[in-house]
């Protein structure tokens, strides 16, 4: 199956400028027909974070992208995504995007209300709870962010799919499947089972490090886009630097030949990869197997620490974690007479946690040496900071 990909250099964030170079990457890649039908845009909204922070798709993607639908004659334009943690529009305000569907007249839809959909061919799991509005409008687009990823090296167009299931659903997947290869089969299953009829992915600028949410943003300059997620994502991999066979779910994916099945049947257009790429990128920190010993593990797999000093207390580690492996303590030191405690024998290191918090008070990093004899008594409880 061969999948076009374009390539459209893209500096900044100037309106008119996005919107130009969005049309192009659009066209470039055969844009589906969107005449008299309903589009929805699931950009990507991990949080309340501010455009800057790059942690979501930004606010002049989504106008190009709806301003882009309606001149191709689309009769509804939706947009709709469900963080993991914050409900309401809380996160849809802080991110500029709910603001951005409003001034251009498209409809936010409830991402809340769910419905069966089937995944008859799935790996990992035959059935999904998603977004109603995700299975009813005619055309889904992923408007994706570039960004690593703690947990599975990358995000991209197929990750941002699981924003398609309800809020705080999405936990239960990390506990059912804390390893990041068994997770990739679940984010493929759905995918698979969502169909998406296109993909766009904003690497204006994108989060290099301890992505999604705690990265640094880096510029890149491009927007990619396919009617093929996966082409579209290794493609992104490569313009960063990343080898995408090792990010799990990329991998999976040619093996599944519901898109592309070898990079051999990609076709670039538009601007050349190679006056694209970025040769220094800082990677994800490596998370390590996770079969091994418990007092191996914390030497050998990253681990989150919490900062005690910037830590606020929200709770929003704690009602995310999938493992019960937090909680909110009385102390003194901590904000307002609180702090997290952290189990780190339960914790599954999936990165919830360090993915929603909002103060950026949690880092991943690995246990040192000489700290393994405190680890072996192992499923002692520690308090954030220590």
């Amino acid at each position: 199956m061969s999948a076009i990909v374009s390539l459209v250099r893209q500096d900044d964030y100037e309106p008119q400028a996005v919107a130009a170079a969005y049309a192009e990457a659009c066209e470039l890649a055969g844009f589906p027909d969107v005449r008299g039908k309903s589009v929805l845009f699931k950009p990507n909204i991990l949080l309340g974070a501010a455009p800057e922070q790059a942690a979501t798709t930004h606010p002049a993607v989504l106008r190009a992208a709806i301003r882009h639908a309606r001149s191709k004659g689309a009769a509804r334009v939706l947009v709709g995504e469900s963080p993991g943690f914050q409900v309401g529009d809380q996160a849809f305000r802080a991110s500029g995007l709910l603001a951005a569907a409003e001034a251009e007249g498209a409809e936010w839809v409830d991402f809340m209300e769910a419905a069966k959909l089937d995944a008859p061919r799935g790996k990992a799991v035959k059935s999904f709870q998603v977004a109603r509005a995700a299975l009813e409008a005619d055309l889904l687009v992923s408007l994706a962010k570039l960004k690593n990823h703690t947990l599975m090296g990358y995000t991209g167009a197929l990750k941002n799919l699981f924003g398609c299931v309800p809020g705080l659903q999405k936990p239960g997947f990390h506990l059912r499947f804390p390893d990041a290869a068994a997770f990739a089969l679940m984010l493929n299953d759905l995918a698979q089972a969502l169909a998406p009829d296109f993909a766009v992915i904003d690497g204006i600028v994108g989060m290099e490090g301890p992505g999604p949410g705690s990265g640094y943003p880096r510029k890149v300059g491009v927007l990619v886009a396919s009617r093929d997620p996966l082409a579209a994502d290794r493609t992104a991999c490569r313009v960063v630097g990343i080898d995408p066979d090792a990010i799990p779910n990329l991998k999976d994916g040619l093996e599944r030949r519901a898109w592309i099945s070898s990079d051999a049947e990609i076709e670039l257009r538009g601007a050349p990869l190679a006056e694209l790429r970025v040769h220094d990128w800082k990677p994800a920190p490596r998370r390590a197997k996770s079969s091994l010993p418990p007092f191996l593990k914390d030497l050998a797999v990253p681990r989150p620490w919490f900062d005690r000093a910037s830590c606020v207390a929200c709770g929003a580690c704690v009602e995310i974690c999938p493992a019960d492996a937090l909680g909110l303590v009385d102390d003194a030191k901590g904000a307002e007479g609180r702090s997290v405690r952290v189990d780190h024998g339960a914790c599954i290191r999936c990165y919830c946690c360090h993915e929603v918090c909002p103060a950026d008070a949690i880092t991943v990093r690995r246990l040192k040496p000489r700290g393994a004899s405190r680890s072996v008594k192992g499923a002692g409880r520690e308090t954030a900071g220590s």
